[in-house]
């Protein structure tokens, strides 16, 4: 037997978004970068002195975030990582379903960059829609190293304008908590004008901090989940939620006139604060008419259906911080093709976030068999059992990245084998 999602309702896929995810335009110096025949230069390196003593914060090709890299699904993307550290690294493609080899999880996939050499990273990417990449080291994530990854559809979206967000840290860790920089600035502002249709691409690049996020008005559609297309819905109160690593495209018409300013807004109730702006430009034919729903994005090649009744059942339990163990037992082992159904058991008391390499997972209903109606590939687990399914159709290694909201250097990694 066979069995597929739920019939979608706009009640039912919104109160799961807000449920799955968690709480809670790209800057000048974050050049888009085009696949070619070339390797693009990736350098990583000290970005000097913190200010608080600290660890020092680092940078990717001195920007915060890192230049954000484009390629055409399916193109071939070639990075070549130079590690200009004091100190190993690696780069993982946070939610790309690549070959095993590239997934950069140092020591599981590859044995960590050392300091003065490089590591070419070569991949396909299979799915258009909006990723990261970022330091294969938990601790360097939030000291600096990442940046965004955006791959483009094979044909136009129907969007005027198309821009990055990434919600991240300030590079010093000390800061990592107080600070909430959008493309490295504090409450940037955004162009747009009237009567165009605007994509945001939320990406929480925080290691370990969840956040809320509201655009008053207009309301936006939500369109993408993880990088995976959704059926469009708007987005309750024009809030949506992304845990650690999570992504979310916004479809957001500009129905204001010239001059309006529109704040993006980050936590809830008296705590809410602008973290960026949309200012309409002044001058110009002004459009306010309301647009038409829009239709949903390209579908990526993933399964349409996931056969639970003959899945693979394994179990993960979050309680205490363990170290990555390659040499020891995987935490299971499923042939090439065969589906898998994972319980997440939280027994910590904390919440936590678990990210599920080399696959793009469903959330199972905790009442029945159904799923959620969109994939991911990042989950924030709290103080439950949550329960996921996906076709391990990616041959290797794959980790399994848990780790604890709030608390750094609080990880609990895993590992399973597709043969």
């Amino acid at each position: 037997m066979r069995l597929q999602a739920r019939r979608l309702t706009r009640r039912c896929f919104l109160a799961g978004v807000g449920a799955a995810i968690g709480d809670f335009g790209t800057p000048p110096h974050a050049r888009a970068q085009t696949a070619s025949d070339a390797f693009r230069l990736l350098r990583a390196h000290p970005a000097g002195a913190s200010a608080s003593g600290a660890d020092p914060a680092l940078r990717y090709d001195g920007s915060l975030p890192g230049p954000t890299l484009r390629a055409k699904r399916g193109e071939e993307l070639r990075v070549r990582l130079v590690n200009a550290l004091a100190e190993p690294t690696g780069v993982h493609w946070h939610g790309v379903r690549l070959p095993n080899a590239m997934d950069g999880a140092p020591p599981l996939t590859q044995p960590a960059v050392e300091p003065g050499a490089s590591f070419d990273y070569r991949f396909r990417p299979p799915d258009a829609g909006t990723f990261w990449y970022h330091a294969g080291i938990a601790a360097q994530v939030d000291r600096g190293l990442h940046g965004a990854l955006i791959v483009e559809e094979a044909q136009p979206v129907g969007v005027d304008r198309d821009l990055v967000l990434v919600i991240g840290t300030s590079g010093d860790a000390a800061d990592a908590r107080a600070m909430v920089p959008v493309n490295g600035s504090l409450r940037p502002d955004f162009a747009v004008k009237s009567g165009e249709r605007v994509r945001l691409r939320l990406v929480n690049a925080s290691a370990a901090r969840a956040l809320a996020v509201r655009l008053a008005d207009p309301a936006p559609w939500v369109m993408a989940i993880d990088g995976q297309p959704a059926e469009p819905a708007l987005a309750r109160d024009g809030r949506v939620r992304l845990g650690p690593g999570n992504r979310i495209d916004l479809f957001v018409d500009m129905t204001r006139a010239g001059g309006t300013i529109v704040p993006l807004l980050m936590g809830g109730g008296a705590d809410e604060q602008p973290i960026a702006r949309l200012v309409y430009e002044r001058g110009g034919e002004e459009n306010t008419s309301p647009r038409a729903a829009p239709p949903p994005l390209p579908p990526n090649p993933l399964p349409a259906h996931i056969d639970l009744r003959s899945s693979l059942k394994a179990e993960l339990t979050l309680a205490n911080a363990k170290p990555l163990d390659p040499a020891g037992a995987p935490l299971f082992t499923a042939r090439r093709g065969r589906a898998v159904t994972l319980a997440i058991r939280n027994t910590s008391g904390h919440p936590w976030v678990v990210h599920l390499h080399g696959h793009s997972f469903r959330l199972l209903d905790r009442l029945d068999d159904g799923w959620k109606p969109y994939w991911m590939d990042t989950l924030l687990v709290r103080e439950q059992t949550e329960r996921i399914a996906f076709v391990a159709d990616n041959p290797g290694k794959w980790l399994v990245d848990c780790r604890m909201l709030e608390r750094h250097g609080a990880d609990a990694r895993s590992w399973f084998v597709v043969s």
